[in-house]
């Protein structure tokens, strides 16, 4: 029956989902449903001094010794600081380790005893940044999304939780190969199975002002039904066979019927017509996939089917009637009718 059930699958089921609109047949879209609060690292953090300064943020310089001095100043919407005695700075696109090398030239031409030729300082100076460099970052987020276009992330937001904040990618969406692109190139491309299945994060990167969050159409997708340890659409790299696709899966179950899979495929348009079928029906020998003996390449829209052992036991024998203790007993090897009726404790 379970074999029937799975022959009698609806070959469009890959292609669909749920009337709300959320993929649940999908493996990993639904993760992020979730709030993005939830997902971001602690803002309660010492600002990542490679931090580019823009319009609006906060610059705080302090003097101390035979000079004392604290005030915070805003840049610009020009990318500018007005500090007294000095004048107009341009700040825009600098780090904080930049920024302070810039003002202590120019601040030693005014307050000598920061900088005196012998060397010997009496005066000390820093530079930090105000709280306002928490300030949300406008970064867009395009491609196969239900809503393009730019979104205030908080400035803790890294490659692998910005989805959250569109509620990740849609059906169409890859889940595979997220690029984050920043000045009209390629930096980093993410894998959100690593995360899924590992807990990784690898190639993650911490977003700045202006990132550009490209998602493309999902790749080849194939589709695992019956038994096996997580049932999904799935969407499968180029180099991605059977074999990895069960991986990823969670393996076979100890009760998955290992002489035959089935893959039901759509032929690709270029043999359909040197073998004049549409669709074509494959049986695997699933022994010969685990062992690594063959590998079987997957094509898009495949859907492969596993099947269960049956519910037979084979080495039983039942005995009823008169008996103290009528049931199923293990045959063992070379067991009588008399050795039975002694493990059913005699006739009544």
């Amino acid at each position: 029956d379970a074999e029937n059930n799975i022959n009698d699958l609806n070959t469009t089921e890959i292609n669909d989902a749920n009337s709300n609109g959320v993929p649940s047949k999908y493996f990993g879209y639904n993760i992020f449903n979730g709030n993005p609060e939830l997902f971001q690292k602690s803002i309660d953090i010492s600002t990542d001094e490679n931090y580019i300064i823009g319009p609006g943020d906060e610059i705080i310089i302090m003097l101390w010794g035979d000079t004392e001095i604290n005030r915070s100043y805003k840049v610009s919407k020009d990318g500018y600081l007005f500090i007294q005695n000095v004048g107009q700075v341009f700040v825009n696109g600098l780090n904080l380790e930049k920024i302070e090398k810039k003002l202590f030239k120019l601040l030693k031409k005014v307050y000598s005893s920061l900088g005196p030729s012998n060397g010997n300082a009496t005066t000390f100076f820093d530079v930090s940044l105000g709280s306002q460099v928490l300030r949300p970052i406008r970064i867009f987020i395009v491609g196969e999304i239900e809503q393009p276009g730019a979104y205030d992330v908080k400035p803790t937001t890294s490659l692998f939780n910005s989805l959250f904040y569109c509620n990740g990618p849609s059906v169409q969406g890859s889940l595979r190969k997220i690029k984050l692109i920043r000045n009209n190139e390629d930096l980093a491309e993410i894998d959100y199975y690593d995360y899924l299945l590992t807990g990784k994060q690898i190639n993650d990167e911490r977003l700045k002002r202006d990132d550009v969050i490209f998602i493309p159409n999902r790749g080849k997708t194939v589709q695992l039904v019956g038994e096996i340890r997580r049932p999904s659409i799935y969407e499968a790299k180029n180099k991605e066979d059977l074999l990895d696709l069960i991986k990823i899966a969670g393996g076979l179950k100890n009760s998955t019927f290992m002489k035959r899979a089935q893959i039901k495929r759509i032929l690709p348009s270029e043999l359909r017509h040197e073998s004049g079928m549409d669709r074509t029906l494959i049986d695997v020998d699933l022994r010969d996939v685990v062992s690594g003996a063959k590998r079987i390449n997957l094509y898009d829209g495949d859907i492969i089917s596993f099947f269960s052992i049956t519910n037979d036991i084979g080495n039983m024998v039942t005995i009823n009637g008169a008996v103290k203790r009528p049931g199923s007993y293990d045959m063992g090897t070379g067991l009588r009718i008399k050795d039975i009726i002694s493990k059913a404790n005699g006739l009544l």
